[in-house]
């Protein structure tokens, strides 16, 4: 029995809305952008309710992932121009193409590799969409694909966090490798460092419109309409499960062909992030913590696995089309760890003029990444 009970709504609410604002403070410091805001949510939710302080079960949590988490896919992807992606991503797009391959294939190799019990295929496409996309798709896809034990997220999403901290490290070595230096020459390594991480985040906040309360409820207003649509399509085709697969489509023709209204619309982007880190925060409270830790081992081998093939990958076929190493660690980093921190990276490097490509071959994995990890699901359960 817990301190707070699933029936007390708004003291369960005011607790997880708690989290979710320690979490982004947290990420404004330095300790807090190492461990990222998804996972200080997901462990703080967790020993929350594994404490006895909140429940492992409430009707709150079922809004939120019902409600929240088909609203954010809309607000993400509002951004996600695929004429603009292509126009300013110029040679890193093929890069990028390169590293979402590289992800597939080092998917399957793990796959083959590791057994990760009776899920392994929902398993393996939830995060094959996580690493070429982000945290949303991991979200969508598990959705898609039917993914609904709290433990089995919890578990995949920890051991993504931790396979992200042991990517990051293995990228920032391979500059320091001979083999790959020769295989991959860069005109930019060796640069000055210039713009801090701070301003590649700026810059990649410039790319939405300043705040403005009517533009905000419009872009609640887009949200709600496209998920109204898929839901009573699906529903009139009785395919409840393409849910998910239908709103992310709709909303890339929003995007893609409805500019005059997207030009009304602002800080949807932060919108989004806020619903994911609610539910997230939901998901961790869903969570038994002797079932997480069993289950995610085999989850992050799988996902060591599948990064050392993409790693591989690039190298191999990256010296085959003579691409720059530069571009390939920001594309491979747009393609695993998402937009913002490809921005960072190449900030910190002081590789400006690959900033704004890592931003939009970034953009380009949110929107083609549920779709990848469904179709990986469908492979591997054939």
């Amino acid at each position: 029995m817990s301190l707070i009970h699933a029936d007390q709504t708004f003291a369960l609410s005011a607790v997880i809305m708690v989290i979710v604002a320690f979490g982004l403070w947290a990420e404004s410091r330095t300790w807090g952008q190492k461990l990222g805001g998804p996972l200080l949510l997901l462990a703080i939710s967790m020993a929350a309710a594994n404490a006895g302080l909140i429940p492992h079960k409430a009707a709150v949590y079922d809004g939120v992932a019902g409600l929240l988490v088909p609203m954010a896919i809309p607000l993400l992807l509002m951004r996600a121009d695929f004429r603009t992606i292509f126009a300013e991503s110029g040679p890193m797009l093929l890069a990028f193409v390169l590293a979402a391959g590289a992800t597939v294939a080092g998917c399957l190799v793990g796959a083959w590799v590791i057994d990760m019990g009776p899920l392994e295929a929902e398993i393996a496409g939830t995060v094959t969409a996580s690493y070429i996309g982000g945290s949303m798709n991991f979200v969508a896809t598990a959705e898609a694909v039917g993914i609904r034990d709290s433990s089995i997220y919890v578990a995949g999403l920890s051991a993504d966090a931790v396979g992200a901290v042991f990517f990051l490290i293995a990228l920032m070595l391979m500059p320091t490798i001979r083999f790959v230096r020769n295989a991959l020459p860069s005109r930019f390594i060796g640069q000055e460092a210039g713009d801090s991480p701070a301003d590649a985040a700026e810059t990649f906040s410039q790319k939405t419109q300043p705040f403005s309360l009517s533009q905000v409820a419009n872009g609640l207003a887009v949200s709600l309409v496209v998920c109204a649509i898929s839901a009573a399509v699906t529903t009139l085709l009785n395919l409840d499960s393409l849910f998910i697969l239908l709103v992310t489509a709709l909303s890339l023709v929003v995007a893609n062909f409805a500019k005059t209204v997207v030009a009304h619309v602002s800080a949807e982007f932060g919108l989004g992030t806020l619903f994911m880190y609610i539910f997230f925060a939901c998901i961790g409270a869903g969570a038994d913590l002797g079932e997480v830790l069993g289950a995610a081992f085999p989850i992050l081998l799988f996902i060591m696995v599948m990064v050392l093939v993409h790693l591989c990958v690039l190298v191999a076929v990256g010296k085959l089309l003579k691409l720059d190493l530069a571009e390939v660690m920001i594309a491979s980093n747009a393609c695993i760890l998402g937009p913002a921190t490809a921005a960072a990276l190449a900030a910190s490097k002081g590789w400006q003029p690959l900033i704004a490509p890592g931003i939009m071959v970034g953009l380009l994995g949110y929107a083609i990444a549920t779709f990848i990890g469904v179709a990986i699901t469908a492979l591997l359960n054939i």
